[in-house]
């Protein structure tokens, strides 16, 4: 039953957003209809980007699991990279997640608590970096046109404590039960995991920054397709907020939670929600084309050459 209520909500938040997205659009289609494609052919180096991606998701997959004794084909790390982004997009939670620990474990015997916990670990760093890089971006940008967006800055502000206080007391929790302290927990012993691994943490905090200057790279294309213009800096802000919106992706892929921090950031840069929700969605379109096309397709390969 408590998983079939967590459903309901889900599903119930998912329309909130899907029906607030369309009350706005409705309620503005005269400012959606003054808007034209300036530059379509910029697409194209979208869907190229994206795809260079999943090829940097693939490598850092393929570099974290050597320190296990895995080692597994670029090609099979893309595929796997693929079909997890895949199944994040059709299931709330990052449920690709738990697929992605479902293969490693069925094919290569990593245990879910060992993948689990030291993913959770992971975010930490993921977390700190992003709060670092949009933080320093939006005292930059922020200063340069004179109007401090102090909520914006208290966020990456606060994350970035968060975290750091969640690695100063990793030591001193215990494993605890439950559902929310549980999960708390598993996050303190996810750090313990790789906390004296330098390499892991330097290659989880490299893959964060190349990560986020991927996200800003598409984020100025997708408002320039719009004619648009956003600078780097700008985009470093949206890129950051994104992904820490993870920590409450309660939708699958973030649906709707991603639309709104982008309108929402945009809008301190002097963007209008029109073209700031519009390069959203465009980019949604993008992830969603590129995923169920590539994703089954690779889910495939990948269950057949496990049963061999």
């Amino acid at each position: 039953m408590n998983k079939i209520k967590k459903n309901i909500i889900k599903l119930i938040i998912l329309l909130l957003l899907l029906i607030f997205a369309l009350y706005y659009i409705f309620n503005n289609i005269s400012s959606f209809q003054k808007l034209s494609l300036v530059s379509p052919a910029l697409i194209i180096y979208l869907i190229i980007l994206f795809g260079v991606s999943y090829i940097c998701v693939a490598v850092y997959i393929r570099s974290l699991l050597k320190p296990f004794g895995i080692i597994i084909k670029v090609s099979e790390s893309f595929m796997l990279a693929v079909a997890t982004g895949f199944y994040n997009l059709i299931t709330p939670f990052r449920g690709g997640m738990m697929i992605r620990a479902a293969y490693l474990k069925k094919k290569y015997k990593l245990s879910y608590t060992t993948f689990l916990s030291t993913l959770a670990g992971m975010y930490i760093i993921i977390f700190i970096v992003s709060g670092i890089i949009g933080l320093f971006s939006s005292l930059y940008i922020f200063n340069i046109i004179e109007n401090y967006n102090w909520l914006i800055i208290g966020i990456f502000f606060i994350i970035i404590l968060l975290m750091l206080l969640l690695i100063f007391f990793s030591g001193y929790i215990p494993k605890l039960k439950g559902r929310w302290l549980g999960k708390i927990s598993k996050v303190f012993h996810g750090w313990n995991l790789i906390k004296n691994n330098q390499k892991i943490i330097f290659l989880v905090a490299l893959f964060a920054i190349f990560q986020l200057t991927l996200i800003a790279l598409m984020l100025i294309l997708q408002f320039k397709v719009f004619g648009v213009e956003i600078n780097f800096a700008g985009a470093l802000i949206l890129s950051s907020l994104t992904n820490l919106s993870l920590l409450i992706s309660i939708t699958p892929a973030n649906l709707g939670i991603e639309e709104v921090i982008i309108v929402f950031s945009a809008n301190a840069f002097g963007i209008s929600p029109t073209v700031s929700l519009a390069s959203a969605l465009l980019g949604r379109a993008v992830k969603v084309i590129f995923l169920f096309i590539l994703g089954p397709i690779f889910s495939y390969k990948l269950i057949k050459e496990n049963k061999k």
